[in-house]
């Protein structure tokens, strides 16, 4: 199975996926692209990325799960929806629409690469066990939260496949709880 994690920042991604990597060391973990453009010193870290910055770990993103579409057994931290969540915040300040930008121009090759995988594990802000962490920008946080509740509720855009496409599974509760939803989906 190929699956993806997908939320906010600091809502515990990277923890989900070293708790589950423990528990099923068949699998292997992909780093997100942040931090793999970063170790190749092609992006400085931010906590507020500009939308050039974003469109290059969306273009990574979709590469990764393209390279890797023949894989099996893997879960990847982030998919190129994280990044399309982040660019409506940029392209919200700017007073444009997701479908008139950049990122419009990139939903087809979105799709095939969301096609590529089995299931995305949206991990939306709760009150509910929130993961402890200083915050810089909350509101940022939040308005991160929104986007990609529309986008996986609303469907906001033309990004997903119209059929065949990734099931797409809420995850909230502590960490035993979350690990014990994903393994139900195995």
């Amino acid at each position: 199975m190929r699956i993806a994690v997908s939320g906010t920042h600091f809502i515990g991604k990277t923890t989900l996926i070293e708790d589950f990597l423990k528990r099923h060391p068949n699998y292997r973990g992909e780093k997100e692209a942040y931090y793999k453009l970063q170790d190749e010193k092609s992006m400085e870290l931010s906590m507020e990325p500009s939308l050039d910055s974003l469109l290059e770990q969306l273009d990574y993103s979709i590469k990764q799960l393209n390279e890797t579409a023949k894989e099996r057994n893997v879960i990847f931290d982030r998919c190129p929806i994280d990044f399309i969540a982040y660019s409506m915040i940029a392209l919200e300040q700017d007073s444009l629409d997701i479908n008139d930008s950049e990122i419009s121009e990139r939903f087809d090759e979105i799709k095939i690469a969301l096609n590529t995988l089995d299931l995305i594990l949206f991990l939306p802000l709760t009150k509910e066990n929130p993961i402890e962490y200083t915050e810089e920008n909350p509101a940022y946080r939040k308005a991160a939260n929104k986007y990609f509740k529309k986008i996986y509720r609303d469907e906001v855009g033309d990004i997903f496949p119209r059929y065949g496409y990734p099931k797409i599974i809420e995850i909230s509760g502590d960490r035993a709880a979350r690990i014990k939803k994903i393994e139900s989906y195995l």
